[in-house]
């Protein structure tokens, strides 16, 4: 082999070698892809693997947002500039050949984008401070004997492993130990004590707890199927057992194919019950200070580009203020938050609640 080919080569596989970039947690409004592309040539490539690979993400993370039975009623993913709501992409392990570009793009979204979108179109979505952390007990019932509290079990070896990667829920697994079966043991489960699950789910901190049963799983794994699972949770955000899941054939190993199904039943169960509450609307009858007309209908432009706020009635209207009411979905609390992001200060005064513009930080504009 000539010099000038080895000189090829060693181009070729250097540029096949993935890039190292620093990997940092998924925060809630990010999505991970992998990416896989063809085009005439390497910059062709690159361009249509971002666009397929931000298109994805985004279709991920609505999906992620909403219940299940609520997801027909996202708008189509391409059918939106996907573009206009992502605030940052992230390329990790690229590797580039002539007509072919591979990746992992690691795309960050804009939350008050995305509240607006589905605001919209009317649809509730979870936030991020909203999601709870949830105990899990995994199990393992073989005819009538009940294994609880086996770490060594490979059903609880495999929550160990889904744990880490669920981002619907926060997923706790306990320490398993002397005071845990103190708490809450075989018999516990068997007579359906749920202040017994209850007090385990405070001592981790978490809204609740659950167990996880999985049934024979051996036999299973035999027919090349995942176990079926059945809960049993306590009295937290849960509001009862989900439906249990059913064995399935597919793909990797049965016992995380069962965990991993387990863990998006208890998101889904969740987000059915946390989604309904935040889509209720209340109503906040506040007053408005005015320097003018000008000021009043920016106010109001900022409170109808805000996705919580859903209709505002004009009660009376004076030269130095305006009363009104809004309708707004989910807790006051998400309410004052969103407001304080676009500049405007709720606050309860004696007379009531009033809106006003916020203090500029030193040195700045005004917003």
């Amino acid at each position: 082999m000539s010099l000038a080919a080895a000189c090829r080569l060693l181009a070729l596989f250097l540029v096949l070698l993935p890039l190292a970039a620093p990997a940092r947690a998924l925060d809630f409004w990010s999505e991970s892809v992998a990416v896989d592309v063809t085009a005439e040539n390497a910059v062709a490539a690159r361009a249509k693997g971002l666009e397929q690979g931000q298109r994805e993400a985004f279709k991920r993370l609505l999906e992620r947002l909403v219940p299940e039975e609520e997801r027909a009623r996202l708008p189509r993913v391409e059918s939106l500039l996907a573009t206009r709501y992502v605030r940052a992409v992230e390329i990790r392990d690229e590797r580039v050949a002539p007509n072919r570009w591979l990746a992992t793009l690691v795309v960050g979204f804009d939350p008050d984008a995305v509240r607006e979108l589905l605001a919209g179109r009317g649809i509730a979505l979870l936030e991020p401070e909203r999601v709870p952390a949830i105990l899990v007990v995994p199990a393992v019932r073989r005819g009538r004997a009940l294994a609880m509290w086996a770490r060594e079990e490979p059903w609880w070896r495999a929550w160990e492993r889904i744990a880490i990667e669920e981002r619907g829920l926060e997923v706790r697994l306990p320490l398993g130990d002397v005071r845990d079966l103190a708490t809450f043991d075989a018999e516990e489960l068997e007579t359906g004590d749920r202040a017994a699950l209850d007090r385990l789910a405070e001592r981790y901190g978490a809204a609740d707890a659950v167990v996880a049963l999985a049934f024979d799983p051996e036999a299973a794994i035999a027919r090349n199927e995942s176990p079926r699972v059945e809960f049993f949770a306590g009295g937290g955000v849960l509001r009862g057992e989900p439906p249990a899941v059913e064995p399935a054939r597919g793909e990797g190993d049965p016992l995380d194919r069962a965990a991993r199904a387990a863990a998006r039943r208890l998101v889904e169960s969740w987000k059915r019950q946390t989604v309904a509450r935040a889509d209720r609307l209340a109503e906040l009858s506040l007053s408005v200070p005015l320097a003018d007309l000008a000021s009043w209908l920016q106010i109001r432009r900022t409170l109808e580009a805000s996705p919580e706020i859903r209709a505002i009635r004009l009660v009376t209207m004076a030269r130095d203020r305006v009363e009104l009411v809004v309708s707004y979905a989910g807790d006051l609390a998400r309410l004052r938050e969103g407001l304080a992001r676009r500049g405007l200060e709720l606050v309860e005064e004696r007379e009531g609640w009033r809106l006003r513009r916020a203090a500029a930080p030193p040195g700045t504009g005004p917003g």
